[in-house]
């Protein structure tokens, strides 16, 4: 199997979008970068690795980005792009990976992290990890922000986690970190996934402070028990902290993968065309039904006829224009 052209996602675009992959890919290139957010926009959720690592290499991409996440409507599921537009820009930021990208992305999970909801806890620490280690001490200060909400925040500790085992050499001082936001922090929450990156470390000396951080009520010991924590550091829980931190240190450009585009697809839209389908089913059941009515009479009869075989709206138009059957001849035939 060529992997390349597996994951242009020729035939979602082709059946879900507007567009033409074979059409427009080798072009990519020569478009200005206001285009190519257009492209990805109006693909939807289908956009390709391809589309991100054009758009991601471009100097003026962050500027295109902003503009993108800043209008309103691009969040919203009826509004353009389906709502996926932001969360393209977010993982395209994580490959540009430079400080004007970083601290957009920052803006982002901090002021939407009720519109990216589960993305927070899925993705912002792998999306914040992806910068390296030069921005260590930038997501620290961040995690300092006693007014971020509690997942946010939590999503910047569990990145300082990851970016301490993947460099060993700032472990130390990212423990000595998390240890002092387990000691001032006012959320009992946010405490005890502190106390729960800390235990990631499976180093014995942070126990101490995990089990003061109890004793003194700072920790929601109903959200996470103490022994629970105690038995992760002495690592009973080794396959969930190696799972966590395979995903906490995945690469950005798996958003834009074959294999994630198809789970998305699965759980958003799947359910949604099984729903058409039923509906269709139903306006048949409703035919039959006024035939039977009707005792079989012959103008009920009549009313039954075999539908003539319609032109998909996204399918190729058999003009042969190479246009989709919507863009081009669509409406003609009756003038």
């Amino acid at each position: 199997m060529n992997t390349h052209k597996y994951d242009d996602l020729a035939d979602f675009i082709n059946e879900e979008t507007d567009f033409f992959w074979d059409y427009i890919k080798d072009d990519l290139p020569e478009y200005p970068t206001e285009a190519l957010i257009d492209i990805m926009v109006g693909l939807g959720l289908y956009v390709n690795k391809k589309l991100a690592c054009e758009i991601a290499k471009r100097d003026d991409a962050v500027f295109y980005l902003r503009k993108l996440l800043q209008y309103g409507k691009h969040w919203r599921d009826n509004g353009p792009g389906s709502g996926w537009s932001p969360l393209h820009a977010i993982h395209i930021l994580a490959l540009i990976k430079s400080t004007e990208a970083f601290e957009l992305l920052l803006d982002i999970i901090r002021y939407h992290e009720d519109d990216l909801s589960d993305w927070v806890t899925e993705d912002a620490a792998s999306l914040l990890v992806a910068f390296g280690e030069d921005f260590i001490e930038p997501i620290k200060d961040f995690t300092n922000d006693e007014t971020l909400e509690t997942f946010a925040r939590s999503a910047a500790t569990s990145a300082l986690a990851a970016l301490g085992k993947k460099f060993p050499h700032h472990q130390n001082d990212i423990k000595k970190h998390l240890t002092e936001l387990l000691k001032t922090t006012h959320d009992g929450t946010f405490a005890g996934l502190v106390a729960h990156d800390l235990a990631s470390f499976h180093d014995p000396s942070v126990i101490p402070d995990i089990r003061r951080a109890f004793e003194d009520g700072i920790i929601d010991d109903p959200y996470i028990p103490e022994d629970e924590v105690v038995a992760a550091i002495n690592g009973v829980f080794s396959d969930m902290d190696a799972r966590d931190f395979k995903r906490n240190t995945a690469d950005p450009l798996n958003h834009f993968s074959r294999e994630n585009i198809e789970h998305l697809h699965m759980i958003n839209y799947e359910e949604d065309d099984g729903d058409e389908e039923d509906e269709d089913d139903g306006e048949f059941e409703d035919e039959i039904d006024s035939v039977l009515k009707d005792d079989y009479s012959e103008p009920a009869m009549e009313e039954i006829k075999p539908k003539e075989k319609k032109i998909g709206r996204n399918e190729l138009c058999p003009c042969g224009s190479g246009k989709k059957y919507k863009k081009c001849c669509m409406g003609k035939e009756k003038s």
